[in-house]
C-alpha cells in the first residue's frame, strides 16, 4: 500500500514536536490506529488496499477495485471505530495499573472514544454512513441506500451545527465544533459534484448481482 503524507500534515507534525506540544501527539496517534484497524480488516478480508492519503484532519484510504462485498464494506468500515473502542479500554487498564503517565493516557482515551463515536455518525463518508449505506444497499437498492445517508448526514450535521451554534453563543466556547460542522456540510452537500459522489456507491452498484 502507497502511503502519501499531505505538506500541512508533515508541518503541523514538526511543529508540535518543536514547541514541545507533545499531548497534540497523542490524537494523531489515536488516529493512526484507527486506520490501522481499516487496514487490518481489509487484509483478513482479502481486499486489495490502494494508497493512504494522510492529511491534517485525518487520513483516507482508497480500496482497488472497490469494496468486494457489502460484508466486506460493514467489516472494514466498523473496524476503524472497534479498533479505538478497544485501545481505549486497554489503556484504561494501564492507567489504573499506573504503567504510563496517567495525563497522557487520559488523553489517549478521550481521543480514541470521540474519534470511533464522531466516525460511527450516519454521515456520508464516515464509516458509520458508509456501514449504514451498506446494510440498507443489502436488503434495497444502492439508490435507496444513497438516499436514506444523505438525508441522515443532513440530520446529522444540522444537528451537530445547532449544539455547536448553541454552545458558541452561550458560552463562547466550541467554535471548533462549528468550523467542523459546517466545513463537513459544505463538502458533502455543495462541494461535492453529482460525478464524484462516495466511491462506496460506485462499488455497491458494480457488486449489486453478486451480493
Amino acid at each position: 500500500m502507497r502511503i502519501r503524507i499531505n505538506f500541512f500534515a508533515i508541518m503541523l507534525i514538526l511543529s508540535l514536536l518543536l514547541s514541545g506540544a507533545f499531548y497534540g501527539i497523542v490524537p494523531l496517534f489515536a488516529a493512526l490506529i484507527h486506520e490501522l484497524g481499516h487496514i487490518i480488516a481489509a487484509r483478513l478480508r482479502g481486499v486489495r488496499l490502494g494508497k493512504m492519503e494522510i492529511g491534517v484532519f485525518g487520513a483516507r484510504i482508497s480500496i482497488e477495485n472497490g469494496i468486494y462485498s457489502y460484508a466486506d464494506e460493514i467489516i472494514v468500515c466498523a473496524a476503524g471505530p472497534l479498533v479505538n473502542f478497544i485501545s481505549a479500554d486497554i489503556a484504561a487498564i494501564l492507567m489504573r495499573l499506573g504503567a504510563i503517565d496517567g495525563d497522557i493516557l487520559s488523553v489517549f482515551i478521550i481521543s480514541s472514544l470521540c474519534l470511533g463515536a464522531v466516525n460511527l455518525l450516519p454521515i456520508r463518508s464516515f464509516d458509520g454512513g458508509r456501514i449504514i449505506c451498506a446494510i440498507i444497499s443489502r436488503i434495497s437498492t444502492p439508490t435507496a441506500a444513497d438516499i436514506c445517508v444523505k438525508i441522515l448526514s443532513f440530520i446529522s450535521l444540522f444537528s451537530l451545527w445547532c449544539v455547536s451554534l448553541y454552545l458558541l453563543l452561550r458560552t463562547s466556547a466550541s467554535l471548533s465544533l462549528f468550523i467542523f460542522s459546517v466545513s463537513l456540510f459544505a463538502n458533502i452537500f455543495l462541494e461535492q459534484p453529482q460525478n464524484s459522489k462516495n466511491k462506496a456507491f460506485g462499488s455497491y452498484k458494480k457488486n449489486l448481482e453478486e451480493n
